[in-house]
């Protein structure tokens, strides 16, 4: 091999060098962390009265949430990857005096688009999420002693819009968000029954 062919394989494969470690600073991490208030659908109500003996008005929430995404400079803004959410509540108290505890999570697909800057991490977005989750309640009643527990899974779909301030290597983005939650679950005695569910929310998220 001559030297003028040497130089040619070492820039080459130096270009390959270079081109996989901008590759890699294209898959963007995050984690989040928020509120958010949980809602009924109409039946939902019945459903849990069915399942737990009584129900209950949802409350406030905590969220948490961690993603990635795949942003290529060629996609202009848009960043396509995964995204799982859980949302965890204190106590409420139900229509006979007892204790409701009630969570759910999701994992999903999800896509995030910077339509005005075209630039990924920077400035609006709008976020959208298609997947699965699961969503626990339990009825406690101190007094007894009795716990009851219903459990149920099935489709999510949750949009967000936001804004992106970027730093040097990280990134914090403030959003709101609407879910929306259709779950099955089965309850001795009563057979299948139907959970919706969803959630208005806020979230501040870190990124790099």
């Amino acid at each position: 091999m001559t030297t003028k062919s040497l130089l040619l394989v070492l820039a080459l494969l130096l270009t390959q060098l270079v081109s996989a470690q901008t590759e890699k600073q294209r898959i963007y991490g995050e984690v989040g962390l928020g509120f958010g208030q949980t809602t009924f659908g109409s039946s939902t109500k019945s459903q849990l009265r069915q399942a737990l003996g009584g129900s209950f008005n949802p409350g406030i929430v905590g969220n948490s949430s961690m993603a990635f995404y795949f942003a290529p400079e060629s996609w202009k803004g848009l960043g396509i990857g995964s995204r799982i959410k859980g949302a965890a509540a204190g106590s409420v108290i139900g229509e006979f005096g007892d204790s409701y505890f009630f969570n759910y999570y999701n994992l999903s697909a999800s896509a995030k688009y910077y339509a005005i800057s075209k630039t990924f991490n920077k400035g609006w977005y709008v976020r959208a999420n298609a997947g699965f989750g699961q969503l626990t309640t339990k009825r406690a009643n101190e007094k007894t002693n009795t716990y009851v527990h219903q459990f149920a899974i099935g489709s999510t779909y949750t949009g967000g819009i936001g804004y992106t301030v970027p730093f040097q290597k990280t990134a914090l983005s403030l959003e709101v968000e609407a879910e929306t939650s259709s779950r099955s679950g089965t309850v001795n005695g009563v057979g299948d029954v139907t959970i919706t569910n969803g959630q208005i929310g806020m979230n501040l998220i870190w990124s790099f």
